[in-house]
């Protein structure tokens, strides 16, 4: 068993989706202090936004449900409840979170932004199974994301002591579904810059897609060695070392006149 961590756990699909249950479960079961932090309801797609207003939450069973966004339970979490937070985990993710154009969107990835933000070791975990429909209308079942869980799991100690991936302030993990996961490697990888978007009018709606999604189920992507996306398409553990703040672009001199 390795050394009990406090954790913060939370999520983007909410409270009863069964890819925080396994996370937290496994968390559990590996000796960490659990205290979960979720959304009531599901919250995908809302990047880092917070809310600019008192909140609704109540105590459940499973941890506080929050009416809000995943980096207003980071913030409820470390802010309004007085036990410490050693790192803050978000997920599982019922779909993957590939690429620098996602990183921004993903209210899982948004949560572990907020606590790197405020000082905090984070993980955010995501699962892509080659059923995954962005479409919608897919509900992955618990035993998923088995091996998601063991891969937060495995990295979530050296991680925060600062021996694994020391200069990263937060981590991004992809793995694949439980039946796709042969002892799948586990990979340091960068957000892919790789971005092709589609749209179409009919009938006076216009729809927006992002073409790489329907390449990557096709298992055939542009991406070279060592994205995020080209390991999930190889079937190994993506997993990619992030840091906050954002930077100023290089040559730009701050509080220079323009």
């Amino acid at each position: 068993m390795t050394e009990s961590l406090s954790v913060l756990l939370t999520n983007d699909d909410g409270i009863d989706a069964p890819g925080i249950r396994a996370l937290g479960d496994y968390l559990a079961d590996d000796g960490h202090d659990v205290t979960v932090v979720a959304p009531a309801n599901e919250q995908s797609g809302s990047g880092q936004t917070r809310t600019f207003e008192r909140i609704d939450f109540e105590e459940r069973d499973g941890g506080y449900a929050v009416h809000g966004t995943p980096a207003d339970c980071v913030a409820f979490g470390v802010a309004a409840i007085e036990d410490p937070v050693d790192v803050v985990v978000s997920g599982c993710n019922d779909g993957p979170n590939l690429g620098a154009h996602i990183l921004a969107r993903s209210g899982t990835v948004g949560a572990a932004m907020e606590a790197s933000f405020l000082g905090l070791p984070a993980v955010a975990a995501s699962m892509y199974d080659w059923e995954f429909d962005p479409a919608g209308g897919w509900e992955p079942t618990y035993d998923k994301f088995h091996t998601s869980a063991d891969a937060v799991t495995d990295v979530l100690p050296g991680f925060v002591a600062g021996e694994l991936l020391p200069t990263a302030d937060y981590l991004s993990i992809n793995a694949p579904a439980t039946e796709y996961a042969t002892n799948p490697v586990k990979r340091v990888t960068r957000p892919t810059e790789e971005y092709e978007l589609q749209a179409t009018i009919n009938d006076g709606l216009v729809n927006i897609e992002d073409q790489l999604w329907h390449d990557f189920l096709d298992r055939d992507v542009p991406d070279p060695a060592g994205t995020d996306r080209r390991a999930c398409v190889d079937n190994e553990v993506s997993v990619t070392p992030l840091t906050v703040p954002h930077t100023v672009a290089d040559g730009a001199t701050p509080g220079g006149l323009l």
